[in-house]
């Protein structure tokens, strides 16, 4: 079974969201983006496991903001009709802010039971479809119009004040969630809520082991107890008799009771000495509760952060993958996986992880990175991209074209590209160099990042668009000529996005644009002459000498550059035009023609 899809509304910053998922779910963003409210709102409609548990029932600062205002300039603009009752109560609930999480689940043929009574329509191609709808919304409107007209009847409620009554004109209190059926409305009983549970772990867990809730050996007892089969637990039972019968026998302790010695009453003795000491045999969860985890014969308390972190992460997912007949389906989030881990140890990770994916289709493991490490560059389609609150699911934005011209990029990086403040994509290693050369040469401070990416931009322009709508993030791209006068319109066409601007070569490729800028060619033929010994070249015939080089030529070109030799050399003015674009100066940029 697996959640296919999950849509959020109304959910701290995640106004509207609405993505497909696949089996791992791994999402990504900067810091603030929505990662950590995503991975909570999944959990929503599932019971929780005893690790990291979190109630069900949000608070006033878990509604999104938005929502929020909106609902607050509705309230002001029908301030008197509410007072006087002319409101519809259908209308109020309308303008209420509430907040949902509905996932769609689709089960295997075996799981058809346990979702029976989850089924709430058919799909485009006539299956079922079987969800769980969690709802955080007022039990009683009657009890909410009520409350709000008292409020309004005693303040002078305006756009000045109406910050000092927020809270009271959103009564929370008055809030209470539910688990129902999508689109049904009918409650989701106990008995089939219990086959669907989430274990989650949040990215501050860094003092696990040393605290009593001790997470890392409550995971071991799990393990402990699905693997101990009955013979093991009756000898776990008499071992600890035996144990008793040691301690008692060395403590004297029936002797310890001798209170008929010490009373004058009389046939004291006939009753006292029926009083004895007897085992108080635990039940299995305590003793195996005694049990905590270590790392090379040492306390876990004393390894380092990463050790602590990895082997909580181990122990937690080796527990969940013993299938348990009471639990049909298991939600695993986890914060940052990565946390403290060295480069060996994350591969490890990593490892762990795409094993568990690929041997328990009963466990969907979603977890948020800021490590490439973590991204399957052979297997996008798992990426969820976040940022200010929105999210993109790769999976519903590239067809398998797609997926693949991302995956034959040796140099993406999906962070650096989607949340850089200022990027420009080249189409090879020899624009990179030089305009990282270029920049590295100016005494400015330079935050710009330069990425190559072979041909073909538009299907990421889209969606490096889509992420980046909110953001104040620009996007340059210096591309080729190579005689595609259809390619070079269709691509500039993006120009008219404030964030993006795409400049290309007059000529066909970037050396003969950059011999024939400005005073380049008697530049680079002093240089190239000093240099490697070309002379009496043209410009024709020092560009083609130049692009039928050697990448060690372009190096060497670019080190100097780097440190200053060359003070004379100009950028060609697509590029130039596109580094003035990024740092907001005013000079007019054109787009290379």
């Amino acid at each position: 079974m697996k959640i296919n899809r999950i849509h959020i509304k109304n959910y701290r910053n995640l106004k509207d969201v609405s993505v497909q998922l696949q089996e791992i779910v791994t999402v990504i963003g900067e810091n603030n983006s929505g990662k950590s409210n995503f991975l909570k709102a999944v959990t929503f409609s599932f019971l929780a496991d005893e690790i990291g548990y979190a109630g069900k029932t949000l608070v006033w600062t878990d509604i999104n903001n938005e929502a929020k205002d909106k609902y607050f300039s509705y309230i002001l603009s029908n301030k008197e009709k509410i007072v006087k009752d002319e409101v519809d109560q259908d209308v109020l609930a309308i303008n209420l802010p509430i907040v949902s999480v509905e996932v769609q689940l689709i089960p295997n043929d075996k799981e058809l039971y346990c979702v029976k009574d989850l089924s709430y329509g058919t799909d485009e191609h006539g299956n079922l479809k079987y969800g769980i709808l969690y709802e955080y919304r007022p039990k009683n409107i009657d009890k909410v119009y009520e409350h709000i007209k008292q409020v309004l009847c005693s303040e002078e409620i305006n756009d000045e004040n109406i910050n000092k009554v927020k809270m009271n004109l959103l009564p929370i209190e008055l809030y209470s969630h539910s688990i129902s059926v999508p689109q049904k409305g009918t409650s989701v009983s106990y008995d089939i809520l219990k086959l669907f549970r989430y274990t989650a772990l949040i990215a501050e867990r860094d003092g696990f082991s040393s605290s009593q809730e001790r997470l890392g050996s409550k995971s071991l007892v799990k393990i402990l107890q699905a693997k101990l089969d009955t013979d093991a637990k009756l000898k776990v039972e008499t071992e600890y008799s035996h144990f008793f019968e040691t301690l008692k026998s060395l403590g004297d302790m029936d002797n310890i009771i001798n209170w008929q010695d010490n009373t004058g009453i009389k046939n004291a003795k006939d009753f006292f000495e029926n009083i004895t000491i007897l085992p108080n045999m635990p039940p299995m969860n305590s003793i195996l509760n005694s049990v905590s985890l270590g790392y090379s014969g040492e306390s876990l308390s004393s390894q380092g952060l990463g050790y602590r972190n990895l082997i909580l992460l181990l122990v937690l997912m080796n527990s969940l993958t013993e299938k348990k007949e009471e639990i049909a389906f298991n939600v695993l989030t986890v914060e940052e996986p990565e946390a403290h881990l060295c480069i060996n140890n994350t591969q490890l990770m990593v490892s762990f992880i795409k094993a568990l994916a690929v041997n328990n289709d009963f466990i969907q493991m979603f977890y948020s990175t800021h490590s490439t490490e973590f991204v399957n560059k052979l297997d996008f389609k798992n990426i969820i991209i976040m940022n200010n609150g929105t999210a993109c699911a790769l999976s519903e934005e590239l067809d398998e074209e797609g997926m693949n011209y991302l995956a034959k990029n040796p140099n993406l990086d999906l962070f650096k590209f989607f949340f850089s403040r200022k990027c420009i994509l080249v189409e090879g290693l020899t624009e990179e160099l030089l305009i990282r050369a270029y920049l590295y040469s100016k005494k400015e401070l330079n935050d710009i990042e330069v990425i190559s990416f072979h041909k073909g931009y538009k299907n990421i322009i889209d969606i490096w668009l889509k992420i980046n709508s909110l953001s104040k993030n620009k996007l340059g791209i210096i591309r080729d000529y190579d005689n595609q006068d259809n390619a070079k319109k269709e691509h500039e066409k993006y120009n008219q996005n404030e964030n993006v601007f795409v400049a290309t070569t007059s000529e066909y490729t970037l050396e003969p644009e950059i011999v024939k800028t400005n005073n380049n060619y008697n530049v680079l033929s002093s240089y190239f002459k000093r240099r490697f010994g070309w002379s009496n070249m043209s410009q024709e015939e020092l560009s083609d000498k130049w692009r039928e080089a050697k990448a060690d030529v372009m190096l060497t070109l670019c080190k100097d550059l780097s440190c200053g030799e060359l003070q004379n050399f100009m950028m060609p003015n697509h590029i130039q035009s596109v580094i003035n674009f990024l740092n907001d100066k005013n000079e007019e940029t054109g787009n290379g023609n």
